[in-house]
C-alpha cells in the first residue's frame, strides 16, 4: 500500500464527521421513504428542522432560521413549501404589524404526533441492534460531543 493510499484509508476510517454525515443522510432517506408511504410524501428532513423549532403560539421565520442553523432565505423557502402543503399558516404578529408568525395547522400538528411515534419506533429498532444500555451510552456520548463542538464553534471569531 502506498503512503497516499494509507493516508486516505486513515482519513476515511477516522473521519467521524463523515461517518455522522453519512449516517444522518441514511436516516433522512429511510425516514422520508416511510413518511411518503404513510401519507406525507411532500415532507423532507429539512422540513422537520422547521417544524420542531416552532413555538406553540407561532414563531417568526427569522427566529426559526436561527434555531435551525440555516439562512433566512432557506427558512423562507421551507416555510413557503409547508404553507403550500397545508402544514403551516402565516398569521399577523400582534407585537409587530410588519411581521408574521409561522404556526402549525391541524395537518402540521397531526404530522408532529405521527413523527413522535416514528422516532419511538426508530429508537426501539436501534435498541434491538445495540441493546438499550449501549444505545443510551451512544446517545449520551453524542450529546456530549455535540455540546463540546458547539462550545468550540462559539469561540470562533
Amino acid at each position: 500500500m502506498t503512503a497516499h493510499e494509507e493516508t486516505t484509508r486513515q482519513i476515511a476510517e477516522k473521519n467521524l464527521a463523515g461517518h455522522v454525515h453519512y449516517f444522518s443522510r441514511l436516516l433522512a432517506q429511510l425516514s422520508e421513504h416511510r413518511w411518503a408511504a404513510d401519507g406525507y410524501p411532500e415532507l423532507r428532513s429539512g422540513h422537520v428542522q422547521l417544524l420542531r423549532n416552532l413555538d406553540p403560539a407561532g414563531t417568526r421565520a427569522t427566529v426559526l432560521a436561527h434555531r435551525a442553523h440555516v439562512t433566512k432565505q432557506t427558512m423562507g423557502r421551507l416555510v413557503k413549501e409547508l404553507v403550500g402543503a397545508g402544514y403551516l399558516a402565516l398569521m399577523p404578529d400582534t407585537a409587530d404589524s410588519r411581521a408574521q408568525l409561522v404556526q402549525l395547522t391541524h395537518r402540521g400538528e397531526t404530522f408532529l404526533a405521527y413523527l413522535a411515534t416514528t422516532l419511538l419506533d426508530l429508537e426501539q429498532a436501534f435498541g434491538q441492534v445495540l441493546g438499550i444500555s449501549r444505545l443510551a451510552a451512544f446517545n449520551t456520548a453524542l450529546h456530549e460531543l455535540t455540546a463540546f463542538a458547539e462550545a468550540r464553534r462559539q469561540q470562533l471569531p
